[in-house]
């Protein structure tokens, strides 16, 4: 028997390549899909470059999917090298480029270059069949080199890095077999790369079930410490630069005087252990005398209970783009209204004036005004909330987007065999 007639009497066998930039979105959507893909066509392996501390991860292993880290410590790595550049004068900006290239350089050989060979490694001794990168390329270099290196497929995720990165990715592209875009601003974005092979747009999907037994409204309202009667507004994102959390507090300083009856809260951090950035939010907090009116609740792991005390969304970044906004189809699930900015994906999951309010980004009054137009009619928030979870059922449903996905890996990973399947409605075993 040969290695090919071998490999076809099994389950596909997949690497799950994510980035492990922490808890969050990223590894839920792993999650989902391996819940909802057909586990006797595919045997699912996630991997992660650096240890991520997250609780998806153990839900992850007890639906039978082990879990590995390719580096046993994480390695803290400036995000850009912009902000240090600026120090220097502009006529030492040759200086500035040696300095750039050292630096990228010296991340390959001490970090990627390793990481590369312990995937191709990895790749290798489990009898890989394809490559899955969760995430944007650029984020996935040792992903893509290993598995060029080992002659398997490779297919890429794309949920963010729009815009990003782009001389990178004309480097990385071409390793890719297909881009699977989770949003018309993350294909748009896509196919204006060079280097594109292949993109097809499948949404983010979202597990329905874990909507559907949650804890009472009136406890969760109690154990935050929100007052009776109060609407709840909320920020519910990870705490970062361009997100949008200035201007949220700014909106509540404008909307608190109009509307008395509500509360704010931000639900996030930078991570489980806080940062520098939450800090200078609360002080905004005070600045603006708003602590009665502010709740931070901090890092949270049951972000679906929380989300049961919140009577509207409002996720408006600024200059970090969203490749669709996980939070706000979670809210959508719940049949939440939101008022969103028009930034990358987001507008695919809220239409204006039907399931909530798009607005321009940075524009603080917009966000007042949209979110009052909202507190001030219930019928309004109801119906805009039927609408979004009707909305999620139709496009966002993990449950029929994880099939789409699956049937792309396994079109990439054994084209001959999708076609008997399809032809002899029969499964992979």
């Amino acid at each position: 028997m040969s290695a090919f007639e071998s490999s076809a009497s099994r389950p596909v066998r997949v690497l799950l390549l994510e980035s492990g930039t922490g808890p969050g979105g990223s590894v839920n959507f792993i999650r989902d899909f391996v819940l909802h893909a057909d586990q006797s066509m595919t045997q699912f392996i996630v991997g992660l470059y650096f240890p991520n501390s997250s609780k998806t991860l153990e839900e992850i292993q007890t639906l039978g999917c082990p879990v590995v880290f390719f580096k046993r410590t994480r390695q803290m790595v400036p995000k850009t090298f912009a902000g240090f550049s600026r120090q220097f004068d502009t006529s030492l900006k040759s200086l500035r480029k040696v300095r750039t290239v050292a630096r990228v350089l010296s991340r390959f050989i001490r970090i990627q270059l390793p990481l590369t060979w312990k995937v191709w490694r990895f790749i290798q001794q489990e009898a890989i069949d394809i490559v899955v990168l969760n995430q944007d390329v650029h984020f996935h270099v040792p992903g893509v080199l290993a598995a060029r290196l080992a002659g398997k497929p490779c297919i890429c995720r794309k949920a963010g890095g729009i815009g990003e990165a782009r001389r990178l990715k004309r480097f990385l592209n071409p390793g890719v077999d297909l881009f699977v875009s989770i949003s018309k601003a993350t294909e748009t974005d896509q196919r204006n790369t060079p280097g594109t092979r292949k993109v097809v747009n499948i949404y983010e999907g979202l597990d329905l079930q874990r909507f559907a037994s949650l804890p009472s409204k009136n406890s969760m309202r109690e154990s935050l410490g929100i007052p009776r009667g109060k609407k709840v507004v909320a920020a519910i994102t990870r705490v970062e630069v361009g997100k949008g959390l200035p201007e949220f507090i700014q909106m509540a300083a404008t909307l608190i005087r109009r509307y008395v009856d509500a509360v704010f809260l931000i639900v996030g951090d930078e991570g489980p252990d806080g940062g520098t950035m939450t800090r200078e939010l609360r002080n905004l907090v005070q600045l603006l005398n708003l602590q009665e009116h502010v709740i931070f609740t901090g890092w949270r792991d049951d972000i679906p209970a929380v989300m049961q005390c919140v009577d509207i969304f409002v996720h408006c970044p600024t200059t970090f783009t969203e490749g669709l906004a996980r939070t706000c189809l979670e809210t959508m699930a719940l049949g939440i209204p939101a008022v969103v900015s028009e930034n990358g994906g987001m507008p695919d999951a809220v239409e204006n004036g039907v399931t909530g309010f798009v607005v321009p980004c940075g524009d603080i009054e917009a966000m007042a005004k949209s979110t009052l137009a909202l507190l001030g009619n219930e019928e309004r928030c109801r119906e805009f909330g039927r609408r979004a979870r009707l909305r999620l059922e139709q496009l966002f449903d993990a449950a029929h987007n994880s099939r789409q996905l699956q049937e792309q890996i396994l079109k990439y990973a054994r084209p001959a065999k999708v076609t008997e399947l399809r032809g002899a409605h029969v499964r992979v075993s």
